[in-house]
């Protein structure tokens, strides 16, 4: 009984952290921007070429668009890279100024936010998007966009529970996508993609047989380029068979899915895995019951590491399922008693020094930042000069810089802190010496007395400034992972990045990352 109640307990927290986005991720879906058999990282590595040719605007655009889909699709998806790809080609839809292209990469981003879970963010893209939409005139392109901005509309408010509204937004799409005749090659995954949300709107609404009518339709659909969808299909085909109880049914669809060797999708298989749960249970199938429960267990779940929110409102409906059983099992009065304290005092406990922590996290950040903007003012107005050689003081050794060679490599330092080259992972003081065409010695010794720090030190220091100023300038940067940080940075490994950021910022990245996006959401 405890080894189920411990499963219970903890099957309910990973449940509730997953359903807050489950809506999202279920109706979710992105335009398949090549349809090639060539492997992804085929792709990337073909166009990462293609780049470093001189292509027009137009093919950069077309190039990062289809990077972007295909880091997406590689055996471990790379969001970060991906979504770098899209604000590149942003950048060269907006420098064009193509109201087609602006139109497309507006709603790619919000799509790719969705995947991201930053539903805040999603709609002020969607509303960009359609605003290009406007200006294109009436006809094929306009018709399809239209449809792909009410297929992303209605996964908003389907994300809010909203299925009437977010079904009405379905089926606006599919108007617009029937204004287009007969469906092409390029339409098959938007026709596709609507049948599929129309019925996941319906299933939520409880409208079983309208759910599976338009379930079936998507089923029937043949979509060689996105085979994969058609399990998205069979998961909410069970839901629909679990709402007329038809639970064997609803189990016999999900553990054909799970057989197959192909489906990989963990998010997906985290939403079978409940149904399953579900299903057993109403079967009194206690031993598949558990099965699955662990099996639930054994999947990390993808949710943000703060979300505090969520684990309170798990610990407080743990406790009054708790309160239930004790009514029910009085000889387990006291045990289920403390327990339930326990947990609430380890919530507070736990919240208490979060909250104090970034509390203290906060306040460095903003010294951080202070400093650092009083040092690029101080670089302004004050330039270096370089003290006479009857006034300097006697070094501890004998050795000096003459004044002329110091003089050239303090103008040459500033010059290069102006410029990115720091960031590159190979530079030590020997190439940077080759580089001012002056020696190692004269370099090192020059900076230890005017930087007040050795060639490394300065180096890094330079490098975390420089990582930082992309952080609170470019939006983008707050969804790279630690690892491009370290690498855009000019560091060759993850930990050594972690060290010295902290050693210098007195933070670690992610709290940094953090601070950062709360001022980004305040300006």
């Amino acid at each position: 009984m405890n080894r189920l109640l411990l499963i219970l307990f903890v099957v309910f927290t990973i449940s509730f952290c997953f359903g807050q986005k489950q809506n999202q991720e279920d109706l979710s879906g992105s335009e398949t921007l090549d349809y090639s058999k060539i492997p992804p990282d085929v792709i990337i590595q073909q166009s990462l070429k293609k780049l470093k040719q001189p292509i027009s605007d137009e093919d950069q655009y077309e190039v990062r668009m289809k990077m972007a889909d295909a880091y997406l699709k590689i055996k471990k998806p790379d969001f970060a890279k991906s979504t770098e790809m899209l604000f590149r080609a942003k950048e060269m839809a907006e420098k064009l100024e193509n109201p087609l292209l602006m139109a497309k990469i507006y709603g790619s981003i919000a799509n790719q936010y969705s995947f991201l879970n930053f539903p805040e963010k999603i709609k002020p893209y969607l509303d960009m998007s359609r605003g290009q939409v406007n200006r294109l005139p009436n006809g094929y392109q306009k018709n399809y966009l239209m449809a792909r901005l009410f297929i992303e509309y209605g996964n908003l408010e389907a994300d809010k529970d909203n299925f009437p509204e977010a079904k009405r937004d379905y089926q606006q799409a599919l108007k617009f996508l029937q204004k287009n005749g007969n469906f092409n090659k390029k339409d098959v995954f938007q026709y596709r993609r609507t049948f599929y949300n129309i019925g996941v709107a319906y299933t939520f609404l409880k409208q079983n047989d309208s759910a599976e009518y338009f379930l079936n339709k998507a089923f029937k659909i043949r979509d060689n380029d996105n085979k994969e969808f058609k399990y998205f299909i069979y998961n909410t085909l069970s839901k629909v068979y679990a709402n007329k109880n038809e639970n064997q049914r609803a189990i016999d669809s999900l553990e054909s899915v799970l057989k197959d060797n192909v489906f990989t999708d963990t998010r997906l298989k985290a939403d079978m895995y409940r149904q399953l749960i579900a299903s057993y249970k109403a079967l009194n199938r206690n031993d598949k019951y558990i099965e699955y429960s662990e099996k639930l267990l054994a999947l990390e779940p993808d949710v943000k590491k703060n979300n505090l929110n969520a684990i309170n409102m798990a610990v407080s409906e743990e406790q009054r399922n708790l309160l239930e059983k004790i009514a029910v099992k009085q000889n387990h009065n006291n045990l289920l008693l403390i327990s339930c304290a326990f947990l609430i005092l380890i919530g507070v406990m736990m919240i208490f020094y979060i909250n104090q922590r970034r509390k203290k996290e906060k306040v460095l950040y903003q010294n951080f930042m202070i400093n650092l903007k009083k040092q690029e003012i101080k670089e302004m107005t004050e330039p270096q000069e370089i003290s006479p050689p009857e006034f300097e003081e006697k070094e501890k050794t004998s050795f000096s810089v003459p004044v002329s060679a110091e003089t050239n490599i303090l103008q040459k330092l500033e010059k290069f802190e102006e410029t990115e080259k720091f960031t590159n992972p190979k530079l030590t003081v020997a190439s940077l010496a080759v580089m001012f065409k002056t020696n190692p010695t004269y370099l090192s010794e020059t900076i230890k007395k005017h930087k007040e720090k050795n060639f490394n030190n300065y180096l890094n220091e330079l490098r975390i400034n420089y990582i930082c100023r992309q952080i609170n300038e470019r939006p983008e940067f707050l969804n790279y992972k630690i690892s491009y940080l370290a690498e855009a940075a000019g560091f060759s490994s993850h930990s050594s990045f972690t060290t010295v950021f902290k050693s210098i910022t007195g933070i670690s990245p992610s709290a940094f990352l953090r601070e950062a996006e709360k001022k980004n959401k305040n300006i």
